[in-house]
């Protein structure tokens, strides 16, 4: 990947949280680099019927729409939703509302770390998809340095004193524990999604680093924290 698009992820992923539209150009810039990797792996989204959970601001919905496939948008917080989707479902991502083998592709993009239960996720997704459907499932490890999204890197010090050191330094709310309101954030990690996925009987096609040209997400013993952002490519 050229520096040019690092440099630009750099400065859309500082100013994303100035308003709406901020973060939205954050995600659509993003899923337009994870859609140009899709694509170098055979993935076709052309005509296919695809489910985007946890859609926030509608970037990725729309960079997905605007490479031809057909998007249901679904997120469980409509406000926060930028309508850049022609169908916004509002529901839960562990319970969701489509029949059996309704979508060709299901794209799940930082999610799974803000679920109490997890599995349940992970047999939705596999519920909804068509046999030999492709799943798209990526998350920031925990134990990576970004891996507790605004609490790090204070996360290595413990989750008491990462709190603490976000109010002061961030001005983050007055947070009791990493998980007391919206937005709650679990200890997910490459082994345990692993684990949670072959559960499932969903296949791993591959396991990669996100936007980066070195795959840290198959380093032995180091995997869980050098991997900034991981993505699975699963098969039903």
């Amino acid at each position: 990947m050229p520096i040019k698009y690092y440099i630009k992820l750099y400065k859309l992923a500082k100013s994303r949280n100035k308003s709406e539209k901020d973060y939205f150009d954050f995600e659509k810039f993003q899923a337009e680099m994870v859609i140009k990797s899709l694509k170098r792996k055979d993935v076709r989204l052309k005509g296919a019927k695809v489910l985007d959970i946890g859609s926030g601001r509608g970037g990725y919905s729309y960079a997905l729409n605007k490479n031809g496939a057909h998007v249901a948008s679904l997120d469980i917080d409509s406000e926060r939703f930028a309508l850049n989707s022609r169908r916004f479902v509002n529901a839960d991502a562990i319970n969701l509302p489509f029949k059996p083998s309704s979508f060709d592709i299901v794209f799940c993009s930082s999610i799974i770390e803000h679920l109490e239960e997890p599995e349940k996720l992970i047999l939705e997704i596999k519920r909804v998809l068509k046999k030999g459907g492709i799943c798209y499932l990526s998350f920031p490890p925990f134990w990576s340095p970004v891996g507790a999204h605004q609490f790090k890197p204070f996360h290595y010090l413990g989750e008491k004193m990462a709190i603490k050191l976000a109010r002061i330094f961030y001005k983050v709310r007055s947070y009791s524990s990493y998980n007391d309101e919206y937005g709650r954030l679990y200890v997910m990690t490459i082994s345990k999604a692993k684990r949670l996925i072959r559960d499932s009987r969903l296949r791993i096609i591959s396991i990669s680093t996100r936007h980066f040209p070195v795959n840290f997400a198959k380093a032995p013993l180091l995997s869980e924290f050098l991997t900034w952002h991981v993505e699975f490519l699963l098969q039903k």
